[in-house]
Order: structure tokens, then sequence, then C-alpha cells
């Protein structure tokens, strides 16, 4: 059974302002009530968020940000119809896989959300050594906070001992 429609629609993505760059959301409504799945993705996937009160996950997927709802699923930023089409079937895909796969996946009740930059920021070693290809620890905590940059990137953190703390509280976030 499926768990999305074939259908789609495209909606400008609010955050993405710049007419020379237009950016869009793409829209897929349910096939069926998601709720049942979000468990499961809170432990098989990059999750952003989860409230299973609301009940609503977002995560991280191939350089998408994807929002599960009861009745949709949104995907973006993307730039036309055709990469969100591509999207689209990646993403149904997945969340395709890990519902086939539940019996094997311990699913993850508890609510979910990434700490703001600010408080990642003060884990890191602060020696702004660029080692992780950001200019400073700021803008390396703005990208894990995104998702576009794992806790090992980070090389001091992993290979000197004196902050072997900060790695493991930083490392239970992204867990």
């Amino acid at each position: 059974m499926a768990l999305l429609r074939a259908d789609f629609r495209l909606e400008p993505a609010s955050c993405y302002v710049d007419a020379r760059c237009p950016r869009y959301k793409v829209i897929v409504p349910a096939e069926t009530d998601l709720t049942p799945l979000l468990p499961y993705l809170n432990a098989a996937a990059k999750v952003m968020y989860y409230d299973p009160g609301e009940p609503a996950l977002v995560f991280k997927f191939q350089g998408f940000k994807v929002a599960v709802r009861r009745d949709n699923v949104q995907i973006g930023p993307v730039p036309d119809a055709e990469v969100g089409r591509r999207a689209k079937e990646k993403v149904e895909e997945f969340l395709e896989k890990v519902w086939a796969e539940r019996e094997n996946i311990t699913p993850r009740h508890d609510p979910r959300t990434l700490p703001p930059p600010l408080e990642i920021y003060r884990l890191l070693p602060g020696t702004n050594c660029g080692r992780c290809g950001e200019l400073t620890c700021m803008a390396f905590a703005v990208k894990l906070c995104a998702l576009e940059a794992e806790p090992s990137d980070c090389r001091p953190l992993y290979e000197e001992p004196e902050f072997s703390e900060r790695r493991r509280e930083l490392e239970a976030f992204f867990s």
C-alpha cells in the first residue's frame, strides 16, 4: 500500500524571498494517516524535530528538509517542479522502506528538538581552527543545527582528550 498520493503541488517557500532565485516546497498529500510511521522515522532518520503531540516530525534527507504530518509530507527547498518530483520520489521511497522494515526498528516515541546554535557552540572547543571546513566554531555550530555537518567533523573534539566530556554531550543531541 502506498503511503503518499501520486499528485503533489509546489508552493513558494516563505524563507526564500529572492525573486531571482525562487525556491518552492513540495506538498504531497498522504494516502493514509502517517502518524503510525513517525516513531519509526524518529528512530531511523536524521531528525531535527519530533512532537508526538502534534504529530509532526522534521528531518534532513539528501539535502532536503522533510516535514511529515498526519495528512501530508512537505519537502524543500526545490528550484522547480522537476527537482520537486525527483525529491518526492526519493523521500517516498525512504518512507516506504522505513514502514516496510518497521519490525526491525525500535520506535522512538520521545520528542526531539535540536538545541539552538549557541548551546551547541558552548560544547565546541572554541579554537576556530577551521579543520571542520568552517571559519569559526560558531559557523560550525549553525551547520550542526541545520544537520549540514556531523559532530565528528570537529577534529579537536575527537582528537584532544580534554574535550571528551563535551564530545559526549554533543553526541547525545545527535543520537
